[in-house]
């Protein structure tokens, strides 16, 4: 049996040839590159089930590859407005996204019978914060997650 790979997963918002890469933590080799568009800052997320996902910089969608396909498609997901930060909970089961001062919560994945099953289902459109998310967090119980935003203020959500 093989031990872990330790990788580093980044994006660039400036890059003509790659939007994502991934590098073994090691060697600093490029193992695996993600094309189409550029990556804005605080966007880049992977989900448990093996989606990588990171908004478009200055555009109102969120780019997603699946980590293992060797074609690489690339999916997009429609959001109203610009992202400007993107978070995935550690379970797998929420993602989080900061569209001016709104955060929008998904349900991303459900587990039923021991098997996941993908739901992409909006939960909630949460507006608290009076000027723009810059900063989303899950706790590493995925109970709960802190936004924090341009006007000063943390607000902690439970889920």
């Amino acid at each position: 049996m093989a031990a872990p790979l330790e990788v580093i997963v980044s994006s660039d918002s400036g890059s003509q040839l790659w939007n994502c890469t991934v590098f073994d933590l090691h060697s600093g080799s490029s193992l695996l590159s993600y094309r189409g568009g550029n990556s804005s800052a605080r966007t880049l997320t992977v989900l448990s089930g093996g989606q990588l996902l990171s908004a478009q910089l200055g555009k109102n969608f969120i780019n997603v590859w699946e980590i293992q396909r060797k074609d690489q498609l690339q999916q997009k997901i429609v959001c109203p407005g610009v992202v400007t930060c993107l978070t995935a909970s550690p379970n797998g089961v929420f993602l989080a996204a900061a569209i001016t001062e709104a955060v929008y919560l998904w349900e991303v994945s459900l587990l039923l019978f021991k098997s996941t099953v993908s739901t992409g289902k909006l939960l909630s459109v949460l507006s608290r914060h009076y000027q723009d998310v810059t900063c989303l967090k899950f706790t590493d119980d995925s109970s709960h997650f802190v936004s924090g935003g341009k006007d000063n203020l943390a607000l902690v959500w439970s889920l």
